[in-house]
This record gives structure tokens, C-alpha cells and sequence, in this order.
């Protein structure tokens, strides 16, 4: 039983591990930031396109992405 656990737990950690990427639009949802705050937070560094072979748009990992911050303004 206990080896059936810890190959479980393995198994969980990782799945957690796994980065989706995700194209500059479906970034943009996920995050709720605006255009001008995913391009400032590409050329700070915090994100970094990545070229897939196969595709014309570059695509962005979900970790990376997830660390933009966002300012929401109160409505009154």
C-alpha cells in the first residue's frame, strides 16, 4: 500500500510540473492584463516567447505568464 502511494504521489508531482503554452491571446485571457501590460512584461523580461516548430506564433508558458501582475480598478 505504501508503494502504491509514493508512485501516486510521483505521479501527482508531476502532473503539477507540466507548463502548457498558450498563444499571446489566450495569455491575455487567462491573466485578465491588458495588451500594453504583456508587452511591458515581455521586454522586463518577466515572459519570454518561445518559437514552436510547426507554428507561425510564438507561444508563452502558463508559469511565466501566471506572474504578470495585474492592476484592477474599483468600480464606485
Amino acid at each position: 500500500m505504501e508503494k502504491l502511494r509514493t508512485l501516486i504521489r510521483e505521479e501527482f508531482k508531476a502532473a503539477l510540473q507540466q507548463d502548457q503554452l498558450l498563444t499571446k491571446e489566450g495569455a491575455v485571457k487567462v491573466t485578465g492584463a491588458s495588451n500594453a501590460a504583456f508587452l511591458k512584461a515581455i521586454s522586463d523580461g518577466i515572459v519570454k516567447p518561445q518559437l514552436v516548430k510547426g507554428r507561425k506564433k510564438a507561444m508563452y508558458l502558463e508559469s511565466e505568464i501566471l506572474k504578470i501582475e495585474v492592476r484592477r480598478r474599483r468600480s464606485q
